[in-house]
């Protein structure tokens, strides 16, 4: 995506991969090499931090980075992931005065949760969690507040097992979870049953593109936001960080789609 985004714009660089061990290293032979930034994929998004010379607002609410851009030699981390998925859901939907419905409380939950409040306005989000993820979410749900000095009542934890408290007046779902990943595409975090008819719901999983929780919303007359949009608009942000000019997306989509078509 980014190495045919390059070759479009007409920029002599190259995007690839580096398998860090020694993260400190890494971080000073950016500096060192001159590289213009990086991709920070698990487990380094949290370490990484202590070795950069400033965090953004959003990443440092969020209390982890994705992209690292070099201004001059100085370091500053960011997450686009963030910006990814808000310009992916609010393409199709207006999060402000909604009711959310947030599937999960991990990392991809927390870059959601804090995009919600830092971006739009919802009127309430609720973090629905299994019974042994109670406590993240409860964590989650108090960093939200106190970071962005919302009302209690904006933010709820609420048990899967509870969903029917809350299922009739969510208009927008979002799963952060890793359920109905490749393989296990015939799984999905709620029935459809579940699902309230006319809303909207994103998935992050991407691979697959239609996952079963997408197929039920469909089924419902739904409108679906799939998690390859995030995907492109997080990449199509971090290009723009570190070049200074606009990204050619529509060839970054087509070089994305290609390549999920291979590893199907």
């Amino acid at each position: 995506m980014q190495n045919q985004a390059f070759q479009e714009a007409g920029l002599n660089s190259v995007y690839t991969t580096f398998e860090v061990t020694d993260l400190e290293g890494a971080v000073n032979g950016i500096r060192a090499l001159g590289i213009h930034g990086a991709s920070v994929t698990i487990p380094h998004k949290i370490g990484v931090m202590q070795y950069l010379d400033e965090i953004e607002d959003i990443a440092a609410m969020i209390g982890s980075v994705n992209t690292i851009v070099n201004r001059d030699g100085r370091l500053s981390g960011t997450n686009t992931d963030a910006y990814g998925f808000y310009r992916a859901l609010t393409e199709t939907v207006d999060v402000d005065g909604k009711n959310i419905a947030l599937l999960g409380s991990g990392g991809a939950a927390r870059a959601i949760a804090f995009a919600l409040f830092y971006f739009g306005k919802p009127a309430k989000l609720e973090i629905a969690v299994r019974n042994e993820d109670i406590d993240d979410a409860k964590h989650l749900r108090k960093s939200l507040i106190a970071y962005l000095a919302l009302p209690e009542e904006s933010v709820g934890v609420v048990p899967l097992v509870k969903w029917n408290d809350i299922g009739d007046n969510v208009d927008i779902i979002i799963n952060s979870t890793p359920l109905g990943m490749h393989p296990n595409t015939e799984v999905s975090p709620l029935a459809k049953e579940q699902i309230r008819k006319g809303i909207t719901v994103m998935d992050i999983v991407y691979h697959p593109r239609d996952t079963l929780l997408l197929r039920n919303a469909v089924e419902q007359g739904c409108r679906t936001v799939s998690g390859i949009d995030m995907l492109l608009y997080q990449g199509v942000k971090q290009f723009e960080l570190w070049t200074g000019v606009d990204a050619p997306e529509s060839v970054m989509r087509d070089a994305l789609m290609q390549h999920l078509q291979k590893s199907h």
